[in-house]
């Protein structure tokens, strides 16, 4: 096993610069997804918490926008959620947008309320957490993964049951009713991607971990 000591782990970072968050919000709550439109990023579950969601009165404006790669596989599962949108009657209220420029994944980040990728294995990070809290957004993820730790590390939201619409359902209510407190997750997340998760403090890290593997790399070839 190798020892704990010569382990050192440097987080993912993001160029903090084009994630800027609107001035005013304006349009409907919107809960955002942005990754790959694949079953394994628990797309479905959360299509499944959205429509539990829109059984309350209280969410029936709640609109849902997803957007992120589709590869050759996927198009079934597209398909399937959209037929399920329809048949809930729902498919008006939800877009589900393939292959999209940056730009357009801007725009869904900006339109968001709430963000969930509700990752059904065990996903190691999670880049998109990062957009969504530089954009100032609270997240709703999974209690498994990587995502405890992430959340812990920025406070920038809610975790909930692994693959449970009902528990995604109740845990995004609770942003969704208490904007106050979701403003506050956001801010949490927006401040701590700044702070710790930027390109610069990334590339410091890979810099300090080089430099110290150095001496070890030229002894080695000595030796």
């Amino acid at each position: 096993a190798l020892e704990r000591a010569r382990v050192h782990v440097v987080p993912n970072g993001l160029d903090f610069g084009p994630y800027a968050p609107p001035a005013h919000f304006e349009g409907p709550p919107t809960i955002g997804f942005v990754a790959r439109l694949h079953r394994d990023k628990g797309l479905g579950t959360l299509i499944e918490a959205y429509l539990l969601l829109k059984q309350r009165p209280e969410h029936a404006a709640l609109r849902l926008v997803a957007a992120g790669a589709t590869l050759k596989g996927d198009w079934k599962h597209v398909a399937t959620w959209r037929a399920r949108l329809e048949a809930a009657g729902h498919a008006r209220d939800v877009e589900l947008h393939s292959n999209v420029a940056f730009e357009l994944k801007l725009d869904v980040l900006r339109r968001s309320t709430v963000f969930s990728v509700p990752a059904t294995y065990g996903e190691s990070f999670g880049l998109y957490l990062l957009e969504a809290w530089a954009m100032g957004l609270p997240v709703v993820q999974p209690r498994h993964a990587a995502f405890p730790e992430l959340l812990a590390a920025t406070e920038g939201g809610l975790l909930c049951a692994p693959d449970d619409p009902a528990a995604l359902a109740a845990a995004l209510h609770e942003l969704l009713v208490d904007r106050a407190r979701a403003r506050a997750l956001g801010a949490n997340g927006r401040r701590a991607v700044a702070e710790r998760f930027g390109l610069e403090r990334m590339a410091r890290d890979v810099e300090r971990v080089c430099r110290m593997a150095a001496p070890r790399a030229a002894s080695a070839a000595l030796t």
